[in-house]
């Protein structure tokens, strides 16, 4: 077993454990806190019944109340009126007047006793449960250190590996010695016990003890180790105990307590003692409410959707450039504005097996790259494989471009795994041909007579809009002479009238002729950082046929040789809010990047320059040669200079003194890195070429989780598709 596996392990039986037993360790605290408080009490003058007690009136009226000696411990009441009994005979359990010997009508409740007994057996005589529960509560802490000192943080789960470490004398003192006392380590040695064949009943152990000391004074008395009785008194010395084996010869033990009693009850210093276990109580019941708080509020997120309470359909979307999102959404306000209860998710916040509980399954399905599912959708479809849909009933709308050869290539995946698993497909799938909107109004309709509604006036959303640019600068980037850097340009186009308020992670779609499939490129400058251009950064992609031929990509060939400064470009303008800058400025960045990958930023940065109270940003970018192909780098240090940029990390695999990849910095920073997403809710933002950055940070930020997690409690598989699903990890990849 790897290291990281066993650390795992050790995390879920932390929580596991903990979890499972948290009512019975709530009760086990309440009640010990409360007991903490009875050394401070009889310090304050209140040391127990203080009046006297006629031994053979108690003796009598235990043989009246109990005649067949079912009881196994009474204890005489503060005013000296009264015996409180407990039995394996529910008909002697209660309080008794030792006058009339029945039922007293009124008593004076004995705080102390309650807690103690709540405290040693739950009130129901289960203290095996009791130590069962005392030793896992052991084992959680010994695992908690395990796992690693903590970074002091604001958050709920940093309170508690903070309030584990910082006050662990505190947290350790009442489960150490409670085991210990289980144990019999550090407690009295008992004389040895005269076995007998039958226990002995507590009124023949008062009338042996009686024969031999002074029980005027008689506190109490249970049963005990092999048939014996355990008898308390308070002399002129003080308290004492005596101990009457089932032969009914008493030996008074003289040794006390011991330590590790003393320790456990505080009262081996009265006041100060008693103050101390309480505290070391409430910061174990501290531990237990982060830990709880903490995992409670991470289920809570992880159920979180947008949608109507007892939803009966299920609006599902993968998107990757953010127009299924944007349809999904805008189907889902048409059905609810016909009177549908509806649920809007992404794929990537479902289980398949939900499936099961809507009416209606809608899917709309976007395609990425060479007909692959979008990434939201790829936890979704591994998930599925293992699901039984039968009787689950769905339609679906692929999104696509004919001009590609897997045209609709993901939904059609999405489909055919559905059907594979049992579902039932209520409508012919329909396969969008560019832009959407007829087509998924066509589809809306159907699907909506199906369901059973008649829809209003349906608003479509804004999906693509047509820009017609003027090229004005162009300027290469990379230096060709430093070494065998990838040809890499900056293009900056003047927009006219014809965009409105762009922002950097917003597409725009080239083709560079009539009939050619269009293109997507990163923009890279910001309408509200004042800046009416917008900026490309666009990599001259080259290829080798099955002969060894080198060829160059259409489009990035047309963008970085063939156009001019003051040519005009026809292209399409596409919103992606699922990649642009969080709408809270003060949320940490941390930017990912590798060669054109670092497209998008630059307007991230413009951006943060112009606001107030601007989070810190964290830029690790990769590439060649430092010399060559450090793209942007005069504009990075200066953001640096300013604070704009708060960190700045880098790696260049070709040069000799460097070698390293982005996810060797990732990685060798892991600890901060999950400091930022955690602590701060950083959004993570990952952009560059699918086949090397897109992989690479996926499988380093679940290799740092795995190393690192277990202090915030986090798992990877299930950290990260949290981590997707509410936006933490944001991707934009290409081919």
């Amino acid at each position: 077993m790897s290291p990281d596996t066993f650390k795992r392990l050790l995390v879920i039986a932390h929580r596991w454990l903990a979890l499972a037993l948290a009512p019975v360790f709530l009760l086990i605290l309440l009640s010990g806190a409360t007991l903490a408080f009875k050394p401070i009490v009889e310090s304050g003058g209140a040391t127990g019944p203080s009046a006297s007690a006629n031994v053979d009136t108690v003796v009598a009226a235990l043989e009246v109340i109990d005649p067949t000696h079912q009881a196994t411990s009474v204890s005489l009441s503060a005013d000296g009126r009264s015996i409180r009994l407990k039995s394996n005979d529910p008909a002697v359990v209660g309080t008794f007047d030792l006058a009339t010997r029945t039922p007293a009508t009124s008593s004076d409740f004995d705080l102390f006793a309650f807690a103690l007994d709540l405290h040693k057996n739950l009130l129901v005589g289960v203290g095996l449960v009791v130590e069962i529960a005392t030793y896992v509560m052991v084992a959680i802490l010994a695992i908690g250190l395990f796992l690693g000192l903590p970074r002091l943080r604001n958050t709920w789960i940093g309170w508690h590996s903070g309030l584990g470490w910082l006050a662990l004398p505190l947290v350790a003192l009442a489960p150490v010695t409670g085991l210990l006392m289980i144990l019999h380590i550090g407690t009295p040695t008992l004389p040895m016990i005269e076995p007998a064949a039958q226990p002995l009943p507590l009124a023949r152990a008062l009338e042996a003890t009686a024969d031999q000391v002074d029980l005027t004074r008689f506190v109490a008395a249970r049963r005990f180790r092999q048939g014996s009785v355990l008898l308390t008194a308070t002399t002129a010395e003080g308290p004492m105990r005596y101990l009457v084996s089932g032969t009914g010869k008493v030996v008074p033990l003289t040794d006390g307590p011991g330590w590790v009693r003393q320790l456990h009850e505080g009262t081996w210093a009265g006041i100060g003692s008693g103050i101390l276990s309480f505290l070391a109580a409430a910061a174990l019941m501290g531990l237990m409410v982060t830990g709880l708080y903490s995992w409670l509020r991470r289920q809570r997120q992880a159920r979180r959707r947008d949608g109507d309470r007892n939803a009966s359909t299920l609006v599902a979307f993968a998107s990757q450039t953010g127009t299924a999102t944007r349809l999904a959404e805008a189907t889902a306000k048409a059905l609810r504005g016909a009177g549908e209860a509806v649920i809007c998710a992404s794929l990537a916040a479902l289980d398949p097996r939900e499936l099961m509980g809507f009416r209606h399954n809608l899917f709309i399905v976007s395609t990425t790259g060479e007909g692959d599912v979008p990434d939201s959708a790829r936890t979704f479809l591994t998930r599925l494989g293992a699901s039984d849909l039968r009787g689950t009933h769905f339609s679906l709308l692929a999104l696509g471009d004919s001009r590609y050869r897997s045209f609709c290539g993901g939904g059609r995946k999405v489909r055919e795994a559905l059907l594979e698993q049992g579902a039932d497909e209520v409508a012919e799938w329909r396969r969008a041909d560019g832009e959407p909107t007829s087509t998924w109004r066509d589809w809306l309709a159907t699907v909506s007579r199906l369901i059973g509604l008649e829809l209003g006036a349906v608003e479509a959303p804004e999906t693509d809009r047509p820009v017609t640019l003027t090229l004005i600068e162009c300027q290469r980037l990379d230096h060709p002479k430093q070494g065998d850097t990838r040809e890499t340009w900056q293009l900056t186009f003047d927009t006219g009238d014809t965009a409105g308020d762009f922002r950097p992670g917003d597409l725009l779609l080239v083709s560079p002729g009539p009939g050619e499939a269009p293109r997507c490129y990163s923009i890279g400058t910001s309408s509200l950082a004042g800046d009416s251009r917008i900026g490309l950064t666009v990599s001259l992609h080259t290829w080798k046929d099955s002969e060894g031929k080198h060829h160059l990509g259409l489009t990035s060939n047309y963008l970085c040789h063939q156009l001019r400064p003051g040519a005009k470009l026809d292209a399409t303008w596409r919103r992606h809010p699922d990649f642009n800058p969080p709408d809270d400025p003060t949320r940490p960045l941390i930017l990912v990047a590798t060669g054109a990958g670092i497209a998008p930023f630059p307007g991230f940065l413009a951006e943060r320059a112009r606001q107030p109270n601007a989070g810190p940003v964290w830029l690790l970018f990769g590439n060649r040669f430092r010399a060559g192909d450090f793209f942007y780098q005069a504009a990075f240090e200066q953001w640096r200079r300013e604070g704009v940029l708060t960190r700045l990390d880098t790696a260049f695999s070709r040069d000799p003194d460097d070698g390293h990849h982005i996810q060797d910095r990732l990685m060798g920073n892991g600890e901060e890195l999950l400091r930022w997403l955690v602590e701060c809710r950083g959004v993570l933002y990952t952009c560059g070429r699918a086949s090397t950055v897109g992989a690479a940070v996926e499988r380093t930020v679940r290799a740092i989780i795995a190393s690192h997690g277990s202090q915030y409690g986090l798992q990877p598989d299930e950290t990260l598709a949290q981590w997707r699903k509410d936006g933490t990890l944001r991707v934009d990849v290409f081919g």
